[in-house]
C-alpha cells in the first residue's frame, strides 16, 4: 500500500518508553537501493510486545504533511523480550521479519513509527525545514553505505541528532556491542594495486572496535585466503581502544597469475556480531587482458583525445566489458563492437566522428566512443606527473594503469609504448592502429611565434624538431653584441618535437637572437632564430 497518512498522531517523541522503537535505519545503499534498505525496531523490555496495528511511515521532507505509509503490523507481529525486528528488502541479511520494497529517500526526510493509540517515534535526517520530521534536531545525513544507527542501543537524549549516527549496517545485531572487532568494508587494498606473478604484495584492511570493551594483546587476528595464494597468510591485530581504527597489513607471498578475491577476516574470542567480520577485494596478479599502447592527451587538431590499446590475449575481447579513465576516479563506459581480434589494436576515442574525420583512412570498427570520457591533462602537477590512464574491469578489477609526464611534449605528439618505456612518437600526430615507428632523423628546427614583439611585454612560443626522440633542452636570449640578455628556460627534458611558451618584459627596444641548445646522448645541437623588440633602438 502506499498512501499518505490520514491518521491522528499524538505529540511526536524521540523514542517511546515502554514500546519498541527505532533503533536503525539503512536508507542509502551503495549504487541501486532497491532491496536493500531497512528499518530496525528494537524491544527493550522482558515482555513480548504485539505490533498489530503499528504504522511504519516515510516523510518526504521537502515538503509538510508529506508522510506515506509503508508498512502497517498484522496480528501475527510480534517481538520477542529484547529482541529485534527487521523490516526490509530482500537483499537484506539475514533476512528480515518483514520483506518488503521501503523506497526511502536519502535525505533530508524522515520517517514515523504510529501506534494503534496515536503514540508516535519520529527519526529525521538531513538539513529539515519542517519540525514535523524530527525530534529535537534531525540526524546528520549519512554517507552512502552507512546505516544510521541508535547508538548506544538505549540513546534518548532527546533529540535525533543525539541519538543516531553513522555506523556499518547491523540488521537483526545491537547497534553497539560489548565484543566486536570489525573490517570496515571497501577499504580493502592491494599495495601494489596489480603485482606480478610470483612475488609478494600486502594487502592492507581496517580493523575498527565497534564493541565498548578493549580486547586483550593478542586476542584478534586477520587472516586472508584467496584462490590467488597457495596457503592462507596471517597476522596478528594491535589492541585496538572502542570506537577507534587502525590499519592492519597482510603480507601475501607466492601470488599466482590471474584475478580473483582476496577475503580478509578478522577473529575474536567472544565476538558478537558476525556479519562486520570480512573484507573483501576484486584483485589480478599480473598483466591484464589489455594492454595501453598509445596516449594523445593534447590533440592539435579537432579530433579529440584519444588512447590505443592491444589486445594481450589469443582469444576475442568484447571491449565494452572494460572501462576507461583517469587518477581521479572517473571512468567512461566503452560502446559496444565487434570483438577485438587476439593481438590486435583498438582506440577509444573522445569523439569517434571528429577521428575518423581527422584520420579518413582508421578502421571505423575498431575506434570506439568511451562516455563520459575522462578528460586528460596536458600540464604536469608538483610531482612531476600530468595525468593517468586507467583500465579496470566492469566489476572494478585492474587491468592498467600508465601515469605520464607532459613536459617538452609539444601539442600533437602522442605518447607511445615501445617495449616496457613510453616515449614521444616521432611521427606528429602519433600512429593510431598502427605499430611504433622507429624515429626519422630530422633538421633541427627551431622558430619563434611571433618574432616581432610589443616594447611593453609579449609573449612568445618557441618550437623546434630534433633529430632524437629526447634531449634536454635550454632557452637563451643574447643581444647583438653577443651578451646574453637572460636564460628563458631550461634545462628540461623535451620530446624530438616540443614547445615552450615565454612571457618577455623589459626588454629593451632592438634586435635579439633566441638560441636553443639541445643535448642528448647522440649528440648536440644549437640553433637561433631573431627577435624584434619594437620601440626606438638606443
Amino acid at each position: 500500500m502506499s498512501a499518505h497518512s490520514l491518521v491522528v498522531v499524538a505529540a511526536l517523541s524521540c523514542s517511546l518508553a515502554g514500546r519498541p522503537g527505532v533503533t536503525e535505519v539503512y536508507y542509502d545503499a551503495p549504487g541501486d537501493d532497491t532491496g536493500q534498505e531497512f528499518v530496525e525496531l528494537w524491544n527493550d523490555s522482558d515482555a513480548a510486545r504485539s505490533l498489530a496495528g503499528l504504522r511504519l511511515e516515510a516523510g518526504d521532507g521537502a515538503g509538510p504533511g508529506r508522510w506515506t505509509l509503508r508498512w502497517t503490523g498484522s496480528l501475527a507481529d510480534s517481538i520477542r523480550p529484547h529482541a529485534r525486528f527487521v523490516i526490509g528488502g530482500a537483499a537484506v541479511s539475514p533476512r528480515p521479519d518483514v520483506v518488503l520494497s521501503l523506497e526511502l529517500q536519502n535525505g533530508p526526510d524522515g520517517l514515523r513509527l504510529v501506534w494503534p493509540d496515536g503514540a508516535a517515534e519520529v527519526v529525521g535526517w538531513g538539513t529539515l525545514e519542517f519540525p514535523e520530521y524530527y525530534c529535537g534536531a534531525p540526524a546528520t545525513d549519512v554517507s552512502g553505505g552507512q546505516s544510521l544507527a541508535r547508538i548506544p542501543d538505549r540513546a534518548a537524549t532527546g533529540s535525533n541528532a543525539g541519538d543516531f549516527r553513522a555506523a556499518e549496517p547491523s540488521p537483526g545485531a545491537a547497534n553497539q556491542r560489548a565484543t566486536d572487532a570489525a573490517l570496515l568494508v571497501r577499504h580493502a587494498a592491494l599495495e601494489p594495486e596489480q603485482p606480478p606473478p610470483g612475488s609478494s604484495a600486502t594487502l592492507k584492511v581496517a580493523l575498527a572496535n565497534l564493541g565498548t570493551t578493549v580486547w586483550a594483546a593478542g586476542a584478534v587476528s586477520v587472516q586472508v585466503t584467496s584462490d590467488l595464494l597457495a596457503s592462507p597468510a596471517s597476522v596478528a591485530a594491535p589492541v585496538v581502544t572502542p570506537g577507534e581504527t587502525t590499519q592492519v597489513k597482510v603480507p601475501l607471498g607466492s601470488l599466482r597469475e590471474g584475478r580473483g578475491a582476496f577475503v580478509a577476516r578478522v577473529s575474536l574470542a567472544g565476538d558478537e556480531l558476525a556479519g562486520n567480520d570480512t573484507d573483501t577485494l576484486l584483485a589480478r596478479v599480473g598483466e591484464g587482458p589489455l594492454a595501453l599502447t598509445e596516449i594523445q592527451f593534447h590533440p592539435a587538431s579537432a579530433e579529440g583525445e584519444w588512447v590505443e590499446v592491444r589486445n594481450r590475449t589469443h582469444e576475442p575481447l568484447a571491449l565494452e566489458q572494460f572501462r576507461l579513465g583517469d587518477r581521479n576516479g572517473a571512468t567512461g563506459t566503452i560502446e559496444p563492437g565487434p570483438p577485438l581480434a587476439p593481438e590486435s589494436l583498438a582506440v577509444l576515442a573522445q569523439d569517434p566522428t571528429a577521428l575518423r574525420v581527422a584520420r579518413p583512412g582508421l578502421d571505423g570498427a575498431r575506434v570506439r566512443h568511451v562516455v563520459p570520457w575522462a578528460a586528460l591533462n596536458n600540464s604536469d602537477d608538483a610531482t612531476g606527473i600530468a595525468d593517468q590512464v586507467t583500465l579496470v574491469e566492469a566489476d572494478g578489477v585492474p587491468v592498467e594503469r600508465v601515469s605520464y609526464s607532459a613536459a617538452g611534449v609539444a601539442a600533437g605528439v602522442t605518447l607511445e609504448r615501445d617495449g616496457d618505456t613510453w616515449r614521444p612518437c616521432p611521427v606528429t600526430g602519433g600512429t593510431p592502429l598502427a605499430p611504433p615507428r622507429a624515429a626519422e632523423p630530422v633538421p633541427g628546427r627551431f622558430r619563434a611565434d611571433p618574432r616581432r614583439l610589443k616594447r611593453g611585454g609579449d609573449t612568445v612560443r618557441f618550437a623546434w624538431e630534433l633529430p632524437w626522440a629526447t634531449a634536454s633542452v635550454t632557452l637563451e636570449l643574447y643581444d647583438m653584441e653577443g651578451h646574453r640578455a637572460r636564460r628563458l628556460a631550461g634545462p628540461f627534458p623535451s620530446s624530438a618535437h616540443g614547445e615552450q611558451p615565454v612571457t618577455l618584459a623589459s626588454l629593451v627596444p632592438g634586435l635579439y637572437l633566441a638560441v636553443l641548445r639541445a643535448e642528448s646522448s647522440e649528440g648536440s645541437l644549437t640553433r637561433v632564430t631573431p627577435l624584434r623588440v619594437d620601440g626606438e633602438e638606443r
